[in-house]
């Protein structure tokens, strides 16, 4: 039986390609980043430099999804000095254009970001090829569990209208549909308070 499992520090490169792979279609990291090796590098990097060290993950144990979260008080943003490594290689990837554009996008979400303390779910997704199954569901169930013995809301930012109905089930709301710089597509920020 799948069943969903926490990601080991080292696991990084097997959370980037979940995410990548389920964020194939999304339409902020196409506009970020401009094909799927920029995609998978980036999600690969920020999982190891940042969300798997100061943050934590889920996975299935069969490796069709998985989540990326953190806790309340830990930035999202990476010290420039730690994103070098993951800068040059988007530019070999994406073109040089990703780098103003992730900044962009990502200095915005920043300056919107509630300021009462909460978890962020980064990142949630199954594999293209394993989409429709309950995987997020079992994802996403696992995740509220911690989430809702600390009492805590919780954050995240869904670059997909269609994915809101989703977040709803569980008890997230959209506080604003919003558009990080001219030429980005939507963003839906979306909140849930505690059960």
């Amino acid at each position: 039986m799948t069943q969903v499992r926490n990601l080991s520090i080292g696991e990084h490169a097997i959370i980037g390609d979940i995410i990548a792979d389920s964020f194939a279609d999304d339409p902020v990291a196409a506009w970020v980043f401009g094909g799927q090796q920029g995609i998978k590098h980036y999600f690969t990097k920020i999982a190891q430099k940042h969300y798997l060290k100061n943050g934590y993950g889920y996975v299935m144990n069969d490796e069709s999804g998985g989540a990326l979260w953190l806790p309340p008080g830990i930035e999202k943003k990476l010290p420039l000095i730690k994103s070098i490594n993951i800068a040059l290689p988007m530019i070999k990837h994406s073109g040089f254009k990703s780098i103003p554009r992730g900044l962009f996008v990502d200095n915005a979400l920043c300056k919107v970001k509630p300021e009462t303390p909460h978890y962020f779910l980064f990142a949630i997704g199954a594999r293209s090829t394993e989409q429709g199954k309950g995987i997020g569901g079992k994802l996403m169930e696992a995740s509220l569990e911690k989430v809702d013995s600390a009492k805590m809301p919780v954050y995240l930012e869904s670059s997909k209208e269609t994915n809101t109905p989703f977040y709803r089930r569980y008890g997230f709301e959209v506080i604003e549909r919003f558009v990080p710089t001219r030429g980005c597509p939507p963003l839906w920020l979306m909140w849930r308070e505690p059960k």
